[in-house]
C-alpha cells in the first residue's frame, strides 16, 4: 500500500464531508485509529502489514461525538478494533489468516448491509467493495478474481472522481436532496453530473473519428469546406418526442455531432433526424409516468424491424415502463440501444446508463467449458437473456449489481473494437448485421464483447 497517498485521499474525503456540513476545519481533531482506540488497537499492530499500520497511523478519524459524517456515500468509516479483521469471509473462502481486513464499514441502507464494506487484502495489497454478503462470491477467492481488486488509492481516487463529476455531492444533511432521494449523512447520489455529459460527448467524438478515418479512402476529401456538423438530434425534435429536459439523454443527443455515416455498430443505426420519424421510433416516451420518472429512449435503432422480447421478467426497465407492472407498457419493442429508465428519487440510479436490447437471446455458461457471453465482472449473463450484453454486474468500486453500464464506456469499447479490427468499416459505417452480436456467446470472440470493469 502507498500509505502516504492513501491517507491523503482518505483525509481529503473526511475533510470534504466535514466542511460540507458547514463545520470549521480547525475543529476537526487529528485523531487516528490508534490514538482513538489505544491499547485495543495497538494489540493488533503486529498482525498488520507495516504499510497498513502506517495508513491507520495517519488516516483521520472524525470525533465520535456530534454524529460524524460518513467517509463517503458507500462507507461509514474505519472500524473499531474488534471488527477490523474480516475473519468470517476469510474462513469461508479459505483466505490466509489475517489476510482480509474490513477497512471501512458499509453505510447501512442505500444498498449497504451488515457484512459488507471495503475489504483490503494484505496478501496482494488490493481492495474491493462489497455492498453486502451476497457479493462475496463475485470477488472471493481473490486468486480467482484478481481483476476485480484494486489498489486502495485507486478506490479512494474513484470516489473523489465521482465528486468531481457531480455524480455524488455533499451538503448539510438537513438540506433536502435535489430529487428527494435519501441522503447518507451529507452525501447524495445524483442521476447524473454535468461533467458526465461532456465526457460522453468526447467518447462519442472519438468513436466517430475512428470510423470516419476508415471512411476516408472510400470517400476522398474535396476542396469544398465541410459545413458545421448538425447535432445528433436537434433539441426541437427531442422536445416534440417528449424527451425530458433537463436529462442526460436530452443533453447528450443535442450536443453530440451527427457523423458522416449511418451505422454506428453492426446492425445499429443513428437515430432519425426527422421529428416525426424520431417520435415514431420511441415506444416509451409518451407513456404516463410519475413525476420523477425518466423514460428509456431509443438511441440507436436496429437496422431491421426485429423486436426485442420484454415479456415477464425480461425487461430491464423500471416501474412505469415495464409491461409486468404498468398498463400500456409494451412487451415487445424495436431492438437497439436504449437509455436507462430512471426514478430520480430512487437509490443508485444512473441516467447515463444504457441497455442493448437484442432481438434474440444469448447463452451464458454452456457446457463444461463455460462458453457464453459474460459481463464485466467475469460472470456469465443470465441464460436466455437479451438485455445484459456489455453490462457490468458486480462493482468492486461500489454500487448496486443492477446499475447499468455507462454509455460513455460503450462508446470507448466500440471504438476499440473498430481500431483493433474486430469490426470492419464500409461506406455506410460499421459493417455487419445485428446478428454480429451473437459472437459474444462464442469461445472465439466472447472476450471482444466484455467491457473492462470500472465504476
Amino acid at each position: 500500500m502507498d500509505h502516504v497517498r492513501c491517507a491523503a485521499l482518505h483525509n481529503y474525503l473526511v475533510q470534504y464531508a466535514w466542511e460540507s456540513e458547514g463545520r470549521d476545519l480547525a475543529d476537526l481533531r487529528s485523531s487516528t485509529f490508534f490514538t482513538t482506540h489505544g491499547a485495543a488497537a495497538e494489540a493488533l499492530r503486529p498482525r498488520l502489514h507495516p504499510s497498513v499500520a502506517s495508513f491507520l497511523d495517519t488516516a483521520i478519524l472524525p470525533p465520535a461525538d456530534g454524529d460524524p459524517a460518513p467517509t463517503f456515500f458507500w462507507v461509514d468509516g474505519l472500524p473499531e478494533p474488534d471488527f477490523l479483521f474480516a475473519d468470517h469471509p476469510a474462513d469461508l473462502y479459505d483466505e490466509p489468516e489475517d489476510s482480509l481486513l474490513s477497512l471501512y464499514f458499509p453505510n447501512i441502507g442505500q444498498g449497504g448491509e451488515f457484512g459488507g464494506g471495503l475489504f483490503y487484502h494484505q496478501g496482494i495489497h488490493r481492495a474491493a467493495m462489497f455492498m453486502h454478503m451476497d457479493d462475496y462470491d463475485f470477488a472471493l477467492l481473490v486468486e480467482a478474481h484478481p481483476e476485480l481488486w484494486y489498489p486502495l488509492e485507486t478506490v479512494l481516487s474513484n470516489w473523489i472522481e465521482l465528486i468531481r463529476l457531480g455524480k455524488v455531492v455533499a451538503s448539510p444533511r438537513d438540506e433536502p436532496a435535489l430529487f428527494g432521494v435519501e441522503k447518507i449523512g451529507p452525501w447524495e447520489w445524483r442521476p447524473y453530473g454535468e461533467a458526465q455529459v461532456h465526457s460522453c460527448v468526447y467518447a462519442w467524438d472519438r468513436l466517430c473519428d475512428a470510423i470516419e478515418s476508415r471512411l476516408s479512402p472510400l470517400h476522398p476529401p474535396t476542396c469544398v469546406a465541410e459545413p458545421e456538423p448538425e447535432p445528433l438530434v436537434a433539441p426541437s425534435v427531442l422536445d416534440a418526442a417528449s424527451v425530458p429536459d433537463p436529462s442526460f439523454t436530452h443533453a447528450f443527443l443535442s450536443r453530440a455531432r451527427r457523423p458522416r455515416f449511418r451505422s454506428i455498430a453492426p446492425g445499429l443505426l443513428l437515430p432519425p433526424a426527422d421529428a416525426s420519424d424520431f417520435a415514431a421510433s420511441q415506444p416509451f416516451a409518451q407513456l404516463p409516468r410519475s413525476p420523477q420518472a425518466v423514460p428509456p429512449i431509443l438511441l440507436f435503432p436496429a437496422a431491421t424491424t426485429a423486436l426485442a422480447d420484454l415479456t415477464g421478467y425480461r425487461s430491464p426497465f423500471r416501474n412505469d415502463f415495464c409491461a409486468r407492472s404498468a398498463d400500456g407498457a409494451p412487451s415487445r419493442v424495436r431492438a437497439g440501444v436504449y437509455s436507462e429508465s430512471v426514478e430520480r428519487n430512487a437509490y443508485d440510479n444512473t441516467e447515463e446508463g444504457f441497455r442493448l436490447l437484442l432481438p434474440y437471446n444469448l447463452a451464458g455458461g454452456i457446457g463444461d467449458d463455460g462458453i457464453g457471453a459474460r459481463k464485466s465482472d467475469g460472470s456469465f449473463i443470465t441464460p436466455g437473456t437479451a438485455t445484459e450484453l456489455f453490462q457490468h454486474g458486480y462493482k468492486s468500486l461500489g454500487g448496486d449489481y443492477y446499475r447499468p453500464q455507462r454509455l460513455e464506456r460503450l462508446f470507448d469499447h466500440w471504438r476499440k473494437m473498430v481500431e483493433d479490427g474486430v469490426w470492419s468499416v464500409g461506406p455506410e459505417g460499421v459493417e455487419g448485421s445485428i446478428d454480429t452480436f451473437r459472437q459474444a456467446g462464442t469461445a472465439a470472440h466472447w472476450r471482444d464483447y466484455v467491457i473492462t470493469p470500472t465504476w
